[in-house]
């Protein structure tokens, strides 16, 4: 048996919010971050009444939705909530599992600070084996300080088993935690080594996205390894000193983690591909971005830029680790990067996001509703069913991050060195198939990462 500790963590499913848009306009139809989101209203005489609310909505997104025309048998009055509202919307466009909304603190939380107040550390369930996962630690957190560590399996909280609540369904139907997710201090019970319980309390977290930065011995020379999370536009600086490193380490190949990225600013994930590519894509279109017709005078192509970024790499080629949890800016910074270089996808077929959102505030909540489609530079831009991987691999979590028994990792080593996919890598590719997107859980779900 391995080593059992406890933590305080509240509550696992929502550890921390991502960002997760391809295209988040903070300057209101362009991608200037110092700007501030435009306001559709703030007006108490509207804010106060559900119905000037829902009518201010709906003028909204009749003039900005992305489709062009939203189902004109909705009746705004009959929601007692925006969120309501939305709902409709989507419910009438089933292709959208995308626009949502949040309240403006949490926005501000995640969007501006990249703080939160908890444990910092992200868990799934394995439904074979009836526990959860960490998926990652962020480095500053108690979490860390105790321990916690990818690939840990925590066993029980407050005492309760999650064997038994994932088997009664207590655990996803959030029964299980009707008792917990006030409470400042909860135990955590997690498996690792050797025996031990601790505890620990909620702290201040900054959050961060590069979650490792590792050079690997290969047959081709050094390979660089980056697990980047989330396009932050704080994590500018993180992209600037993992590239630095590379660049001193003289890297000869790249593979970029992005299997739980769920996207975010456009303008950095823009300037992580111009890192990667350098002189092979600057000054060529990053990504196109075709708006409806009210508003097409806004369509326009976006270059390959540094911006602020340092120490371009010109590799002539990419390998992107993915899953189902890669969307939205992950997915684009692939698509932008394939007519320019060579770019390969291993792992499991992406979410399926090409559509990006404008955030606009209305009564302090943040809207976030699809308005704007991406493509790259040859036009692709429909991958609403996921961006297929050429050599197919099951994200397990058998440890910290790169340790050399993670699939992903494995097969990415496999492709480089032997210019094609390993045996199990080319069966597996049924995971390749593809699924109705209809199907598929709502984006917001993501952002919460509710495993």
């Amino acid at each position: 048996m391995g080593k059992v500790h406890s933590i305080l963590l509240l509550p696992v499913l929502s550890v921390v919010l991502s960002l997760i848009l391809s295209s988040v306009f903070l300057a209101g139809c362009g991608n200037d971050k110092s700007s501030s989101v435009p306001v559709i209203t703030n007006s108490a005489r509207i804010c106060n009444v559900q119905d000037s609310k829902n009518a201010a909505l709906w003028e909204y997104m009749n003039d900005w939705y992305w489709d062009d025309a939203l189902d004109q048998t909705t009746n705004p009055s009959d929601f007692d909530s925006l969120q309501a509202l939305i709902n409709d919307i989507k419910e009438k466009n089933p292709i959208d599992r995308f626009s949502f909304i949040i309240t403006k603190q949490a926005y501000n939380d995640i969007f501006v600070n990249s703080v939160t107040f908890d444990f910092g550390l992200s868990a799934r369930i394995d439904e074979a084996n009836k526990e959860l996962v960490v998926g990652f630690v962020y480095d500053n957190s108690n979490a860390k300080a105790i321990g916690m560590r990818r690939g840990d399996r925590i066993v029980k909280i407050e005492g309760e088993s999650i064997d038994d609540a994932i088997t009664d369904g207590s655990f996803q139907s959030g029964e299980f935690w009707a008792n917990h997710n006030d409470k400042e201090q909860v135990e955590f019970t997690w498996r690792t080594v050797d025996n031990e319980i601790k505890t620990m309390s909620k702290s201040t977290v900054n959050t961060h996205s590069v979650l490792a930065t590792q050079i690997i011995g290969s047959e081709l020379g050094k390979v660089g390894y980056l697990v980047y999370d989330s396009f932050t536009a704080s994590s500018e600086r993180e992209l600037n000193d993992a590239f630095k490193y590379f660049e001193e380490q003289a890297i000869d190949e790249l593979i970029v983690d992005l299997r739980y990225n769920h996207g975010g600013s456009s303008h950095t994930s823009n300037q992580l591909a111009t890192q990667i590519g350098g002189d092979n894509v600057l000054g060529r279109i990053y990504n196109t971005e075709r708006y409806n017709a009210n508003h097409s005078n806004y369509n326009r192509d976006v270059l390959f830029n540094l911006f602020d970024g340092t120490n371009p790499l010109s590799l002539a080629r990419v390998v992107f680790l993915t899953t189902e949890e890669s969307a939205s800016g992950s997915e684009v910074i692939i698509n932008s990067l394939k007519p320019h270089i060579d770019v390969k996808v291993v792992g499991q077929r992406t979410y399926g996001k090409p559509v990006g959102m404008r955030v606009v505030e209305l009564c302090e909540q943040m809207i976030f509703a699809i308005t704007t489609q991406n493509y790259n530079a040859e036009g692709f831009g429909d991958f609403f069913d996921g961006i297929p991987v050429d050599c197919a691999a099951e994200d397990t979590i058998p440890g910290d991050w790169g340790v050399n028994n993670d699939p992903l990792l494995n097969e990415a080593m496999y492709l480089l060195n032997n210019g094609e996919c390993s045996v199990a890598g080319m069966s597996n590719r049924s995971q390749n198939t593809l699924f109705d997107p209809h199907n598929k859980k709502e984006f917001s779900e993501l952002l919460l990462r509710n495993y």
